[in-house]
C-alpha cells in the first residue's frame, strides 16, 4: 500500500472537512457541517487503513468513529433537501449501530485485538469480518440519500422553473464518487483483487480532489427569510398528486378570483420573464400564501410551478422566433429574453412543449 497516498487523502480530507465546516460563503450552513463531519470522518477511515495492524486506545477510537460515517452522510443530505429541518429522536436511531459498537468494545468484549477484526461469518473463502459491515452500512445510505435528492428534484419544480443551479446535482456526484470508494473498499476487506488493492491508494486520492470540487462549488438552496422556508417546508410535506390526501385550500370563488389575477400577472404584466421568478414571490404578488399559490396552479392550469412557468416562457420564445427580433438576437438573446436564465435549460423547456428544438423550429416555420 502506498502509505504517501494514503496520508494525501487522509490530510485532503481533514482540509475540505474544516472548508466546509467554516464555508466561507456561510451557505446552507447546518448541512454543510454534517457534511464537513462526514468527510472528517472518511479521513479518519483512511487513516485508520493505514494503521490497519496497529493497537492501541487512538486505533479503538478510529474504528468507533467510522460506525458515524453513514448516519452523518445522511442527515447532512436530509439538511441539504429541507429548508427547516431539525434533529428528532427518530434520527438518533441511526446511531445505535455506533453505541451498539461501543458498549460492547468497552463493556463485553474481552479478547486481544479489537472488536472491529472479529469474525461474523464466511463468505467462500472470505471472512466477514465486524469492519466488513461499515461498507455495507454506508451502501445502505448512500441510497437512503439518493432518494432524498431525488424527491428534492421533485420538490424544488413546485417552487422554482429554474433548477439548474439548486438542484443538488453536485451531490448526486458526490455519492457515486462515493459508490466507487465502496467498490475498492469492498474488495479489500472481502475479495483481494490484487490489481484493485494497488490502485485502491491512487483512487481514494483523486476521489478526494473530486470529493473537494464538488462540495466547494456548492450554492445556496434556499434564499428565503424564516417565514417562507416553513411554508416550502410545509408545502414539501404535502402529497401533492393524491387528490385523497390534499384538502381544499381554497373556495371555488377565490380560485376564481385569483385565476384571474395570476393571468393579468401573466398576460399583461409577463412576470414569467423575471429569470429570477420564485413561488414566493408570484405568492406575494397574489398576496396569499405559498401554500395556496401552489394549488392555485395545480388546480388552475393542473401543472406544477415549474411546468406552468416555463410553459409560458417556451410560447414567449416561439413568438420572439418568429419576429422581427430573431435578428436582432441569437439563440442565447432570445432565451434571456423569455426569461430563460441558461441555454441548457431553454434548449430542454423547448423541445418538452414543441418537440422541436428552437433553431428546428424556426426553420420550419419560416418557411410556410
Amino acid at each position: 500500500m502506498n502509505l504517501a497516498l494514503m496520508y494525501f487523502s487522509t490530510g485532503s480530507c481533514f482540509l475540505l472537512s474544516f472548508l466546509l465546516f467554516f464555508h466561507p460563503l456561510k451557505q446552507n450552513s447546518k448541512a454543510n457541517r454534517w457534511l464537513a463531519f462526514f468527510v472528517f470522518l472518511m479521513g479518519s477511515s483512511f487513516l485508520g487503513i493505514s494503521f490497519r495492524e496497529a493497537t492501541g486506545h487512538l486505533i479503538l477510537f478510529l474504528n468507533a468513529i467510522q460506525f458515524l460515517m453513514a448516519p452523518s452522510l445522511l442527515l447532512a443530505t436530509l439538511y441539504f433537501v429541507n429548508p427547516t429541518k431539525t434533529l428528532t429522536p427518530k434520527d438518533g436511531l441511526h446511531f445505535l449501530p455506533f453505541l451498539f459498537y461501543v458498549f460492547i468494545e468497552c463493556f463485553l468484549f474481552s479478547s486481544d485485538g479489537s472488536l472491529i477484526r472479529q469474525k461474523l461469518f464466511s463468505i467462500g473463502y472470505a471472512d466477514f469480518l465486524v469492519r466488513d459491515l461499515l461498507p455495507v452500512q454506508l451502501l445502505l445510505y448512500i441510497g437512503l440519500s439518493y432518494l432524498a435528492l431525488v424527491r428534492h428534484q421533485k420538490n424544488l419544480r413546485l417552487i422554482t422553473a429554474s433548477v439548474k443551479e439548486i438542484n443538488l446535482d453536485w451531490l448526486r456526484y458526490f455519492l457515486l464518487i462515493l459508490a466507487l470508494v465502496l467498490i475498492f473498499w469492498l474488495n479489500d476487506a472481502l475479495i483481494g483483487m490484487s490489481f484493485m488493492l494497488k490502485v485502491m491508494p491512487i483512487v481514494y486520492a483523486i476521489s478526494a480532489f473530486f470529493l473537494a470540487y464538488f462540495s466547494i462549488r456548492q450554492r445556496t438552496i434556499f434564499a428565503f427569510d424564516k417565514k417562507k422556508l416553513q411554508d416550502i417546508s410545509e408545502l414539501f410535506g404535502t402529497p401533492q398528486n393524491d387528490d385523497s390526501k390534499r384538502s381544499t385550500r381554497l373556495e371555488k370563488n377565490e380560485i376564481a378570483i385569483l385565476s384571474e389575477q395570476l393571468d393579468r400577472l401573466m398576460t399583461n404584466e409577463k412576470i414569467f420573464l423575471d429569470n429570477e421568478l420564485s413561488l414566493p414571490i408570484l405568492a406575494e404578488k397574489l398576496k396569499i400564501s405559498i401554500h395556496d399559490a401552489s394549488y392555485l396552479i395545480n388546480e388552475v392550469t393542473g401543472n406544477n410551478f415549474y411546468n406552468y412557468i416555463n410553459s409560458k416562457r417556451v410560447e414567449e420564445a416561439k413568438r420572439l422566433l418568429l419576429s422581427d427580433k430573431s435578428e436582432e438576437l441569437n439563440m442565447l438573446g432570445i432565451a434571456f429574453a423569455s426569461g430563460f436564465n441558461s441555454k441548457t435549460t431553454f434548449n430542454t423547456a423547448f423541445k418538452k412543449w414543441t418537440g422541436l428544438s428552437p433553431t428546428q423550429y424556426q426553420k420550419q416555420n419560416n418557411q410556410r
